[in-house]
């Protein structure tokens, strides 16, 4: 949501720089299989491949290096001499999350700096592939570049550049040049805010197709949703579309930002939203909703529910309390009726399974690290607020695995469980298919081939915990890592 709105006080709501050094990993914690080994087995294990919604009992998958190559019944596949076993009765494999909306901290990956210590907190939730909408930007490619080397260890990245928007670029011109150094730079992407007035928008999307970029981001009234989508935008956060549901003419429209908690919710009409979930299934825009992030913006509850969190364990204090005053502050948004707040929540859970129901296709972004939103642990919130909104859990998975792979045009390499597909993958202690709060509950995960068990998934976050200064969890007496809280 690192957006401007018609509040100047949200405006500043983005990327907390959240961690500093590292700790070593603890010592007491042993890998649960040997890790040296090019051929991984999953044996006797419940696939849930994500081609389609079913499950794919009692199945041996086994690994070389960092492809799949083989999948079949446990009875007629063998596992090769010397293979390292990973035990599957009673567990379900899937392919690894995917967070299509983050934003990439200082550092370059290493576990003593904070880069490092987000890719950390992203494989421990078995996120293995991860879209940056936003980064330092003489150091985000070098994270990706340096996680694609294997000379640190994290997902697979995606970096788009830095943001165009009404600041950053003046007019038609500059919007083309920015984009040619941008492809020329060597990013992935193109992240918007906004503001651009619809020429120099124009121009940029027109040159981003010309350079085959891909354009993420905001949409804001001088574009319009409509245009947006005629343009071919993938679109965060669903900007634009509570817009419309007011009344047309409606003097609100060009004024309604993000987070919207005043008297113009009380004009949107949901009786629209058919319509422009057909709209943007026709013009085949793709949509990451961000819900779980709004939805903490406007809680109900307030900030001492969120500060109560247990993943804010991994995050140092100085933060947790740069986003309570960061929320404390904006008198408007603590003022505003708890109604309206629900309310607000209530029609972006409409819009968003209207998008689902009309065929829209969905994506899972986060927009982490920010306001108690952690990296990692928010992919899970956002699974979980997609599914309050209606989304079935099979969507839900999509959502967040083979979704992402199919709109950046590589679903013949990664996203689903399938012989030659490349082996990012979450073992799982409980079955996803019957409720997304199951992917929390997390056996191992294996990122381009690596095998990472349990154990080595705590000491993970045992030393985020320590760069945090959190103190160690005590249970029975014996102070202990901590798997992911529900």
């Amino acid at each position: 949501m690192q957006g401007e709105t018609r509040r100047p006080g949200w405006s500043a709501m983005g990327l907390a720089l959240w961690m500093t050094a590292c700790g070593t990993t603890n010592p007491s914690l042993k890998a649960e299989a040997p890790l040296a080994k090019d051929t991984i087995a999953f044996v006797n294990v419940n696939v849930v491949p994500m081609d389609s919604e079913r499950l794919l009992a009692h199945q041996t998958v086994v690994v070389r290096g960092e492809r799949i190559v083989a999948l079949g019944p446990v009875d007629s596949t063998p596992v090769p001499e010397g293979a390292a076993r990973v035990e599957g009765q009673g567990r379900y494999l899937m392919p690894g999350l995917v967070d299509m909306h983050l934003h990439l901290v200082p550092g370059t990956g290493q576990p003593e700096d904070p880069a490092g210590q987000v890719l950390a907190l992203l494989l421990a939730n078995g996120v293995t592939s991860a879209r940056a909408l936003g980064g330092p930007k003489d150091t985000s490619r070098v994270v990706r570049d340096r996680v694609a080397r294997g000379e640190v260890l994290g997902p697979t990245l995606r970096v788009a550049a830095p943001s165009m928007h009404g600041k950053s670029v003046q007019g038609p011109e500059q919007a083309r040049q920015r984009v040619r150094e941008y492809k020329a730079a060597g990013y992935d992407g193109l992240k918007t805010h906004g503001f651009l007035g619809r020429d120099t928008y124009d121009a940029m999307m027109a040159e981003a197709r010309a350079q085959r970029l891909p354009v993420s981001g905001h949409v804001t009234p001088d574009v319009g949703l409509f245009h947006a989508l005629k343009s071919g935008q993938q679109l965060e956060h669903l900007d634009g579309y509570l817009n419309e549901l007011l009344p047309e003419n409606d003097p609100a429209r060009a004024e309604v930002g993000q987070v919207e908690v005043g008297e113009p919710l009380e004009r949107m009409d949901p009786a629209r939203l058919p319509a422009l979930a057909e709209a943007t299934k026709k013009a085949g825009v793709w949509s990451s909703p961000t819900l779980a992030l709004f939805e903490t913006v406007t809680s109900p509850e307030g900030v001492k529910s969120l500060r109560a969190r247990p993943e804010l364990r991994y995050v140092k204090q100085a933060s947790v309390e740069t986003w309570t005053q960061m929320m404390s502050n904006d008198s408007q948004m603590a003022n505003a009726p708890a109604e309206r707040k629900r309310r607000f929540a209530e029609l972006r859970r409409q819009v968003t399974r209207g998008l689902y129901e009309a065929g829209a296709k969905l994506m899972v972004g986060s927009d982490s690290p920010q306001l108690f939103m952690v990296a990692g642990f928010a992919v899970h919130r956002e699974m979980e607020a997609l599914a309050d909104a209606g989304i079935p859990p099979y969507g839900v998975l999509e959502a967040a695995t083979r979704n992402a792979a199919e709109y950046l045009g590589e679903a013949g390499t990664w996203g689903t469980v399938a012989k030659g597909r490349r082996a990012d993958l979450l073992l799982l202690e409980s079955n996803p298919l019957q409720d997304v709060k199951h992917t929390r509950d997390i056996a191992g995960v294996m990122v381009r081939g690596r095998w990472l068990p349990r154990s080595e998934l705590d000491a993970l976050l045992e030393r985020t915990a320590v760069v945090a200064n959190a103190p160690p969890l005590v249970k029975k007496g014996v102070a202990t890592a901590t798997s992911p809280a529900p």
